[in-house]
Parts: C-alpha cells; structure tokens; sequence
C-alpha cells in the first residue's frame, strides 16, 4: 500500500467524516425501536452473557490489565511489551476523561428514561442523564486499536471481541445504538493516536483507517441495517439483486483481466504493466464488495459503500510481490484465490438476505 498524499489524506479524510455522519443519522433511526423492543423481553442468559461482557469493557478492567503488561515488559525488559502498556494506559486514561465530558456536557437520557422518540440534549449532572457516547464501547475500541497497532495480527479479534462488548450495553437497555456507535468512533480514533503518536498516525494509521476501516464499518452498518429491517417487496429484491450481480461478474471480469498473463513488455515499461494490472485488481475486488452491498441493503447504503472504496481504489498496489518482496504466486494459484474471491462475495450475498429482517424493529 503506498503512501498516502496530502490532497488525498484531505479529500478522503472528509469523505470519511460524511460517511460516519451519515451512519450515525441513520441509526438514530433505530434509537428508540431498538430501546422499545429491548424493554420487551428479558432472557436470563443473555442477560448474563450481556453482563460479562460489561465487566471486560470497564475501563478499570482494561487500565488494570495494561498496567500489568508494562509491568511484564519492564521485568522482562521486553521494551515493546512495556511500551503497548504504558501506551494502552495513557489511552484509557484519555477516553476515560474524554467520555466523562462528553457525557455531561451533552446529557442525553439513557433508554429506560427515554419514553419519547425527540433527541433531548443539554449539560447535566444528574444520574441517568450520560448515555452518549457509550463509555464502554470507547475504552473496548481503543484497546483495541492501541494493540491492533503492536499486534496487527490480532486486531480483527479485538474489534469484534469490541463490537461485542458494544453491542452487549444496547442489548441491556444501558445505550442507545448511536452511543455505543460513535463511543466505538471516538476509542479508534484515540488510541490510534496515543498508540502511534501524531505522526505516524496522521501518516500511517489514517491511512488504514480510510483504506481499510471506512469500508469494514459500512459493510457492518450495512449487516445491522438489513437484520433489523424487514425484506422490501420483490419486484425492488429483484432489481437489487440484478444490480448486485452485475457488480459480482464486473468484479470477476476487471480481476481476471488483471491476472491475465500480458506479453513480454519492453523492461522500461515492466513496471507500468504491473501497476496497472494491480490497479484494475483492486477495482475488481472493490466491484465484488460493492455488488454484495447492493444485492442486499437499500440504495443509499450501496451508495456509502461505494464511497467507501475509492480510497481503496486509488492505492498504489504492485502485483509484482508481496510487502514481504516474495515472488508473485503462479498463475494458477492465483486463479484458484480469484474463484475463492468471487464464490465468498455470492455467498455473502446468500447470508445478508438470510438475515433480512430477522429483528424487524423498524
């Protein structure tokens, strides 16, 4: 992934911000039906389920166990060990002092003192009056983001195990679903800073977040949109999933032109040839994410989706190696990861339309 330039980081930085804006519009949609149908049942396991999770999201908990780890670092003198928990402590520290102003300066009713749909905000101090943002989803993103940045490995684990403990609090009425969706916004955005520093965060972490993170955040809106809306009618079902499919065999189409064995250029011009067949590879691989997001969410959705992927679009990949500088893999192997590719996006597809309105809450 090359680097990212100015203008870039401008223009898709605030492309970004519209996107996360719009999300976080659409959800207050599901605010209140989401608290009502909350209210309406009360399972004992889930209850539980709901509970631990609460626990592993406090940010006592999450201090305490980084405390722990720059404890080991320091015996060990592991110095990268010591410095993910010092860095981990400071950015629960942050987002702990972060959180408590927000909620109190917004004071937004917490659901079980919410009987009205109107969004009621104003500074307050009073008990029940801090819903928003949602404290345990901002200490949950941003460990989650300080040891995704030492840890890259484990950092899809760490958000979900995150997303989680967010989803956990709307489940027990304690959040609404925008609380704990920008709480999560404002822990990523945080800990990466404390975990890379200003600089390599405006350089390199921005730069995942745009590329990789926008487009991972709507596909989610997009699952949580569909499970909690009823299918629409089928002659519009139909015409999604034609849309959708034609984005699928677009995307099979780009990729597999890209794999395609070119003739043996002039060596001045071997790396042009390259780059652009990497650059029609990404265009494909964002054609098949972007024929999933129509086959199954509304219009506008694909529309975010589609927004989402430009970054990814414009990156500067080589298709000559890999970032470890290995060799390409051979044609054929190739050909089988692209088939793979495509039978995950029509399986994805499969998926979100099995879920269609599974909670119809709105």
């Amino acid at each position: 992934m090359g680097a990212v330039k100015r203008w870039e980081q401008i223009v898709f930085g605030l492309s970004s911000l519209v996107i996360l804006f719009v999300i976080g519009y659409k959800l207050h949609e599901l605010d209140m039906p989401t608290a009502r149908f909350v209210r309406s049942f009360n399972i004992d396991l889930v209850n539980r389920i709901g509970d631990l999770l609460a626990v592993a999201g406090k940010g006592v908990v999450i201090g305490g166990v980084f405390a722990v780890i720059a404890l080991v670092g320091w015996f060990l003198k592991r110095d990268r060990l010591r410095e993910l928990g010092l860095r981990g402590l400071g950015a629960q520290l942050l987002v702990g002092l972060t959180v408590q102003v927000l909620k109190h300066l917004i004071g937004r009713p917490r659901p079980r003192f919410a009987h009205a749909d109107e969004f009621t905000l104003g500074p307050s101090m009073a008990v029940g009056l801090d819903s928003f943002p949602s404290g345990h989803a901002i200490n949950s993103f941003a460990a989650a983001a300080v040891v995704g940045w030492f840890v890259p490995n484990a950092g899809a684990a760490l958000f979900f195990m995150a997303a989680l403990v967010g989803i956990s609090r709307v489940v027990r009425g304690s959040h609404f679903p925008t609380d704990v969706y920008w709480g999560a916004v404002l822990g990523v955005l945080i800990g990466g800073l404390v975990a890379a520093g200003f600089r390599r965060w405006h350089e390199e972490f921005l730069s995942k977040l745009i590329r990789i993170g926008m487009p991972a955040v709507v596909f989610f809106f997009i699952l949580v949109w569909i499970t909690l809306h009823p299918a629409p009618t089928w002659s519009e079902e139909v015409s999604h999933l034609a849309v959708g499919g034609f984005f699928i065999l677009l995307g099979m189409f780009l990729r597999a032109v890209a794999l395609s064995p070119p003739p043996i250029p002039p060596p001045s011009r071997g790396r042009v040839r390259v780059g652009g067949a990497a650059r029609l590879h990404s265009l494909g691989g964002s054609a098949l994410a972007l024929g999933v997001a129509t086959a199954c969410g509304p219009w506008w959705s694909a529309g975010l989706m589609l927004a989402a992927l430009v970054p990814w679009c414009c990156t500067r990949h080589d298709l000559s190696k890999s970032s470890s500088g290995r060799a390409p893999e051979p044609f054929k192997a190739s050909w089988k990861r692209e088939a793979l590719a495509v039978s995950a996006a029509v399986l994805g597809i499969i998926a979100l339309r099995s879920v269609q309105g599974l909670l119809p809450l709105a």
